[in-house]
């Protein structure tokens, strides 16, 4: 069986190299030009399930780079008002499992050694029959396997064609930005900003939330000490940020106008918050449609099936939407390699994926870091 991956995001990746240990024969079909990611943030947090994942479907050590480059951990949960006064607050207890790290450097981790990666690829959709199916691509080419996985993001052109009724709702918007943390910034920062998993809000309800990001080994050091072969971007240390905005995503605004106009939202804010957009990266500020997916029945087709983002796109507000793409791609992984006949293999795991990944998605929308959350209607 050869298995044909349409998307080289964190989950498709991951069941890569999955699927690489396991033996199975797959390509993957990556839009972007290169292996420099289209932003989409700056930080993940891994939790149990994503960190079992990439345990499982990485080479050990590439796990253990992950694990070496992983982000310092938050040792308090704070909810604030706009001058920093405390809503409530509360410790966050050592976790044995998960630990967070730069989007970046996680899929440079996930691309590192991986054959079988086509670049410049947008799928455009495909044809299946009894025996095979065929991806079709934007620059004219095609691909055909024995089983499609639909890894293309929240705005898949598969899930399109194989699921016509399914819809995702809009819940609002999002600001992404990063600042670079200089020791004068760092020291100017009050320590409720600083390792913290924060979120300051405004009556009328705007928020930001404020990430520190600073691994716990340094970049190089860590490659040197356990994968000289790999090449991974040092990004440094930063802030990242996530400021909401009521009212309707702008349709059309470059980096300059979106920073802007969140700094005059927080103008009146505590200066720490202030400081810390006031010295972003302007040209990295960049905005997110924030999506909930709806639930789907089962599907029919035997030749595809979808994976991550592209059937359950969820609110970031319980951080869950890449643990639960990890846990498909680890999932998937164990089907196909199970040596049970393809298609049944395929359909436990679609089975099993919609029951858990739904239920992550009804829960990301009643999470209180869940921006402008509301029922499906």
């Amino acid at each position: 069986m050869t298995v044909l991956i349409a998307g080289g995001g964190i989950g498709g990746l991951c069941l890569a190299h999955g699927l690489r240990r396991a033996g199975v024969p797959f390509a993957v079909y990556e839009r972007s030009l290169h292996s420099g990611a289209e932003e989409q943030g700056y930080r993940i947090s891994l939790k149990g399930a994503g960190e079992q994942a990439l345990r499982a479907c990485l080479p050990p050590d590439l796990f253990a780079l992950a694990q070496a480059t992983a982000l310092r951990p938050a040792t308090v949960m704070i909810f604030m008002n706009p001058d920093l006064t405390p809503k409530s607050a509360k410790p966050i207890p050592d976790l044995r499992e998960g630990f967070g790290v730069h989007r970046r450097t996680l899929r440079e981790i996930l691309l590192t050694a991986l054959p079988g990666v086509h670049f410049g690829k947008t799928c455009t959709g495909y044809d299946a029959d009894d025996r095979q199916v065929r991806a079709g691509f934007a620059d004219g080419s095609s691909a055909v396997g024995d089983l499609l996985v639909g890894a293309d993001g929240t705005n898949s052109v598969i899930r399109r064609k194989l699921l016509p009724d399914s819809a995702i709702d809009e819940l609002g918007w999002a600001a992404y930005g990063r600042t670079p943390m200089t020791p004068d910034l760092l020291a100017q920062t009050p320590e409720e900003l600083v390792d913290s998993f924060n979120r300051v809000i405004a009556p009328d309800g705007s928020a930001i939330a404020i990430a520190t990001c600073r691994s716990r080994e340094p970049i190089a050091a860590a490659v040197a000490r356990i994968a000289p072969y790999a090449e991974l971007t040092d990004v440094g240390e930063y802030f990242s940020w996530t400021a909401t905005i009521p009212g309707r995503r702008p349709a059309k605004m470059d980096p300059r106008e979106l920073h802007e106009m969140v700094l005059h939202t927080v103008r009146g804010w505590h200066p720490g918050v202030r400081r810390i957009v006031e010295a972003a990266d302007v040209e990295a500020t960049f905005p997110v449609a924030i999506t909930s997916a709806r639930p789907v029945e089962p599907w029919a087709e035997p030749r595809v099936t979808l994976l991550g983002d592209a059937i359950h796109t969820m609110s970031p507000g319980r951080g869950e939407g890449a643990n639960v793409a990890l846990r498909d791609a680890e999932l998937l992984t164990d089907v196909l390699s199970s040596g049970r006949p393809w298609a049944q293999a395929k359909s436990d795991y679609e089975r099993q994926m919609l029951e858990y990944a739904f239920g992550a998605v009804a829960a990301s929308r009643e999470s209180p870091f869940a921006p402008f959350a509301r029922p499906a209607g």
